[in-house]
Parts: C-alpha cells; structure tokens; sequence
C-alpha cells in the first residue's frame, strides 16, 4: 500500500510538473505516445484474451472479488471484463441454432407465394395458362361463363351447357315454359350455373361463391327464392350446399336483408358484393354473412373521374384499398363473424398493400405477374394484431348514408351484372334453338 501511494504520489507530481512547466509541444508529444501505447497494450490484451480462451485446457475460475479487482492490473481487469461477452454471445448463438432449426421455412420463391401465405387468392377462372397454380377456392359468375364460352367454345357448349339445358328440362313444366319463357330461361341459366359450380367444387378445397341474379337485388323476397332454387340444382348435381357454396348477393339494403335472414335462419352462406361503402360493410357484417366484397380498382375509377368530390388529394392515396383495409380492421377488430374478399385489384402493388386479407380475387394475368417476382419474407399489412389499434368514429360504425360514390358504383354495377346475365340467357336461348 505504502509503495502504490508513493508511486501514485510521483505520477501525480510528474503530470503536475509536466502540465505546469513543459512547453506545449512537449506535452502533445508525450501524451501521444502515451495513448498509443496504451491502445497496442490494450489491443494486445484482447487477442491474448481470444487466443487463451480458444486454446488454453485451464478451466479454473479467476475469483475477481472487489479487494482482488482493485489489486489488478487495468489489461487483466479488461480480460476479465470479456468473459460475460463471450459467454453471452455464446448462449446467443446456441439459441440461434435451436431457432434455426425448429422454426419452418416456407418455400417462398415468387411474390406469390408470399402473398398466398397470409391471404387466399381466388383467380376470376378456371385455368392459367403456363403457370401451375392451384386455388383453394373459386368463383362462378355470369362473366366466368361468358369467358369459358369464349376460351373454350364448343367443347363448353358440349359438356356443360347442354347437359344443363337437358336437365333444366323437367324443372319447368311444360306448360310454363310455353306461357313463362322467361323461366325456362332462368332455369336453364340455375342449371348451368349449378354444373360449373359443382365442376369448380371438385378441383378446389374450399368454397364456391355462386352469383344470384343480380336483377331482384331490390327485392329481398325474390333473392331469397332465387337463392333456394340454385340450392335446390346445386344439390340435384351432388353439391353439399351448405358446406361448399356462398351464394353472392348484391349489397342492396334489400340485398343484406335477404342474406341476413338466409344466414340465420336458413343456415346458407352468403357473400354480399358490390360494396362501395362503409354503411353496406358494418350492415353487411351485423347480419352476420360470411363474406363482404368490396372493389378497389372501381372506388378509384370513381374518384378519379371525380377529383373534387375525393377527401384529399388522389396523388397521395388509394381510395379504394383505404376502404378495404378500414372494412378488414372493423371486422376484426370488433370480432365480427364475417371475413373480408378483396375484389377488382388493378396492379401488383394494390395486391401487395392488402396482403393479410381473407380473400382476394385476381385476374390471370396479375397472378402471372405475381409469380414473375422475386419473393419476400417481409409482414404482411393487415392482420388482426394491427387492426386492433384501428380507429373508427361513431358515423363509421353506425352510419347509414352510402354516400353518393356508393350510390352510382352501385347502380352502375348492378346494371352491368345484370346485362351480362341477359346476355348468358340470350346465348342459352339460341343454343336451345340450335339443337332442337
């Protein structure tokens, strides 16, 4: 003790004299060189350190208490300080490996089949050209007929449009179809519909969405009708209805009447589309349907050809995937029973920002873009984790106005569906005639 306090006393004067009488320079110089080294010391230390904890069989402890740590020397007090890092590190890289290992690694080779992992993607048809893909679930629409029509032609019209013709048969009396062509011809669309839907049913695992007749969308009494009558083909075809079907009903307040009354009382699954509105969403869900459709690529065709009536600047948003994602956070974060299908996706960016919804339906053609793209492991943007933290004002929740971007999508859609159904029942009346 006495030596150390003589020496610390000595060091003490020597700083003292040096920083007092030395000339500047001189104290530049020596103080340099004392920091250098100090650091070839230190960095000496270190890789004595590493090379004895590498190669060295001793594994007794060094006991540092308090007394013997002030008694070290300032490199063995850095030796000694690396022990907890290395042991540290060492525990982290054993859990690493555990991780490693345990953890599943997807097979991600395309943006496609990252996007399928956190969503269920539906392609608008049957097959893709040259690529091999194959859906969980399916769609069946009066544009799905018209395109198999047009893809497939008289193999279509050879074995599904006739079979069903022939079987529609004994489902109008005769004397209706004389008196009522007009139910012939929605008997035979029921018909052909219900062959194409038990077709898709036996490819996929999960279910089939099946379109009702978008023209009674204002009668909530003929939906229902129209809906019992598909149930009742679709069964004659050998379809297990409740558990393989969702029938899609236009999202008229009329509309979700019907499909609430044939969700809860009938046990039938329903999907409610063309929503343009989160009054059609938050109805829709309260009923308690299995599905809500809302479109992005038309809520932006609309806002774009109406910038002034648009809540902020179209350059720095998309209207369309913002109601889609204000729609999924509602539902989940109220856990409502309803699950949310993403419909009329323009480009592979809009699929991308609504990674993590239920569905999502995609034309061909995106799916072959999607498939062209590097994969990714990043998170997806929706999931019921995020939508928890989702804010929703009291006109959000409970409001009642469609708003007039609603009202004309709506409007418009239901004439544009229900234009493609008369032109599927025209092409069954004149395949009718041809073959008689």
């Amino acid at each position: 003790h006495t030596h150390t306090h003589s020496v610390n006393m000595h060091t003490h004067a020597f700083t003292h004299n040096t920083y007092t009488h030395s000339p500047p320079t001189y104290t530049h110089a020596r103080r340099s060189m004392e920091i250098r080294y100090r650091l070839i010391f230190l960095c000496a230390a270190i890789m004595a350190s590493v090379f004895g904890f590498l190669s060295s069989s001793r594994k007794q402890k060094l006991r540092t208490t308090r007394a013997h740590r002030l008694r070290m020397s300032p490199s063995l007090r850095i030796v000694t300080s690396l022990t907890p890092c290395r042991s540290v590190l060492s525990k982290s890289s054993e859990a690493m490996s555990e991780i490693d290992v345990s953890r599943p690694k997807p097979n991600i080779a395309s943006k496609l089949d990252w996007l399928s992992n956190f969503s269920e993607l539906i392609p608008d048809t049957f097959t893709i050209d040259g690529l091999e893909y194959k859906p969980k679930s399916g769609t069946v629409s009066g544009q799905l007929v018209l395109r198999l029509l047009e893809q497939k032609g008289q193999q279509f019209i050879d074995e599904e449009v006739n079979r069903a013709l022939a079987a529609s048969i004994d489902r109008v009396p005769s004397m209706t179809q004389s008196i009522q062509p007009q139910a012939r011809l929605a008997a035979e669309r029921r018909s052909l519909y219900a062959t194409v839907a038990a077709n898709l049913a036996d490819k996929v695992s999960g279910k089939v969405s099946l379109e009702v007749d978008p023209r009674v969308s204002h009668d909530a009494k003929l939906v229902m009708e129209e809906v019992q009558e598909l149930a009742k083909v679709l069964h004659d075809n050998g379809v297990e209805v409740k558990s393989k079907i969702l029938f899609k009903i236009p999202g008229t307040w009329e509309g979700i009447l019907a499909a609430k009354m044939l969700t809860l009382q009938q046990e039938f699954g329903c999907q409610v589309t063309h929503i343009y509105s989160m009054a059609q969403a938050t109805a829709a869900a309260d009923a308690k349907v299995a599905v809500i459709q809302p479109y992005v690529g038309r809520i932006n065709d609309w806002y774009r050809a109406n910038p002034l009536k648009a809540p902020h600047e179209l350059d720095t948003s998309n209207y369309g995937v913002d109601l889609v994602k204000k729609i999924f956070n509602f539902v989940k974060k109220y856990d409502m029973e309803s699950k949310v299908m993403a419909a009329s996706i323009r480009n592979v960016d809009e699929a991308i920002m609504l990674a993590g919804i239920d569905y999502m339906i995609l034309a061909p053609s995106l799916i072959q873009s999607l498939a062209s793209l590097p994969g990714s492991f990043g998170p997806p943007a929706l999931s019921p984790e995020l939508a928890a933290n989702a804010y929703f004002t009291p006109q959000d929740v409970r409001g009642h106005e469609l708003g007039e971007c609603a009202e004309e999508l709506l409007e418009t859609g239901l004439k544009s569906a229900g234009a493609t159904v008369d032109k599927v029942e025209q092409f069954l009346a004149n395949t009718a005639i041809g073959n008689m």
